[in-house]
């Protein structure tokens, strides 16, 4: 008998993963291959770029056959992703002092306004996460993307799919890359690149890094020791924020591995997220705030812990992050809250709340029917105890 329910149990979550299949997302939605680098042109972001941010739900890009790196961000360049061929000389200033981020003036956006604009090779998908991307810094600082005026910017940044994913560090001058290649376009990827972009190193590049990480350096790949540079107490200045295990500025515990053992051992516990490339950390906000006077431009650098309102998932891995092994829905608000609400049961549904998660008070019987034509085939008594089938099921499980 529960062989019975196990399977449908898997049906069901099979037919709930292609009925979110609206569109199918070819390679072409990605990066368009067809138009030649003689046919290139910069373009902006639409406003309807902007509008179906919120709704897009993201892919696995391998199963559209590209290549994704575990960490997309552990490149070639610099740092992995920096693209500097001397990084030494260009943290220094004419002080001889180097920043964690960088607080000279020269290096930062003014007023937090970064113009840019991107290449026409990026089809639709592509174009819906990179606005996604730029939304996160909207809603949750001061830092704004603006499209670049030929008339006004000579100084932006240029988004294109170059080789991997790169950026270089702040305000460098002129038409300064930033590379999305197919493999970059997720959300969290695209915030770490933007990141460097607003005016900041790596995390682990801090002075005070070995009080708080342990480097592995028989498990680090030849030749890239130098991506594990630290900068001296005299040439770097943390913020007068603590080291921050959780931010998507860290490098993750396999960073450049050679063979497949941890390379950053942490000395604490809580560092459990650390190399995570999902949201900003409560740190990373702080010090954006810091680095440009947020409070000056009406932002209070707090995260936006608003309620995305449909019952879905926004993201194809919200199924595993759901589960005890990852256990994202209670160690993320974002994830329960915004990119997982289906997967986390954080919908309001007319029995006992499930986990001891908060979930949203919205009306179930607005628009009251079954969801899935799967719906009829359950048995109520057992299935309707599943947050997730009982939500797709609200009928059949007499929720309304």
């Amino acid at each position: 008998m529960f062989g019975k329910y196990f399977i449908s149990i898997i049906i069901f979550f099979i037919y709930h993963q292609l009925s979110y299949q609206v569109k199918i997302i070819t390679k072409r939605d990605i990066i368009d291959d067809s138009i030649s680098s003689k046919n290139e042109i910069e373009v902006t972001l639409s406003e309807s770029d902007f509008e179906g941010a919120s709704k897009i739900k993201e892919i696995d890009l391998k199963s559209i056959g590209i290549n994704v790196p575990n960490d997309p961000t552990m490149g070639k360049k610099t740092e992995g992703d920096i693209a500097i061929k001397n990084m030494k000389l260009f943290v220094q200033n004419s002080n001889g002092l180097a920043r964690n981020a960088i607080r000279q003036k020269y290096r930062r956006w003014p007023n937090g306004e970064i113009p840019y604009a991107l290449s026409s090779k990026y089809g639709s998908y592509a174009k819906s996460i990179i606005a996604k991307a730029m939304d996160e810094y909207h809603k949750k600082t001061c830092i704004r993307f603006v499209p670049r005026d030929p008339m006004r910017h000579v100084d932006y940044i240029y988004i294109h799919p170059d080789d991997g994913c790169y950026s270089l560090v702040g305000k460098v001058g002129g038409r300064q890359p930033l590379s999305l290649d197919s493999g970059c376009i997720q959300t969290g990827t695209i915030v770490h690149e933007l990141m460097h972009t607003v005016g900041f190193f790596h995390e682990q590049s801090r002075n005070d890094r070995d009080n708080y990480i342990k480097i592995i350096w028989e498990n680090v790949m030849n030749g890239a020791d130098d991506q594990f540079e630290k900068y001296g107490i005299n040439v770097i200045d943390n913020l007068n924020e603590p080291y921050d295990y959780n931010s998507i500025m860290h490098y993750g515990p396999y960073a450049f591995s050679a063979n497949g053992k941890r390379t950053i051992s942490p000395y604490q516990a809580n560092s459990d997220k650390m190399g995570q490339r999902i949201e900003f950390s409560p740190t990373d906000l702080r010090k954006i705030k810091k680095l440009y006077e947020c409070n000056n431009y009406g932002s209070n650098g707090n995260i936006d812990n608003s309620i995305n309102q449909a019952c879905e998932d926004l993201n194809w891995r919200c199924n595993f992050w759901s589960i005890g092994l990852f256990n994202y829905c209670d160690r993320y608000e974002e994830v329960r809250n915004v990119i997982c609400r289906f997967s986390c049961g954080t919908c309001k549904i007319n029995f006992e709340t499930f986990g001891g998660r908060n979930i949203l008070n919205e009306d179930i019987n607005e628009g009251c029917f079954d969801r899935v034509s799967f719906c009829r085939n359950i048995t109520p008594s057992f299935h309707c105890r599943i947050p997730k089938l009982a939500t797709k099921c609200p009928v059949r499980c007499r929720l309304c």
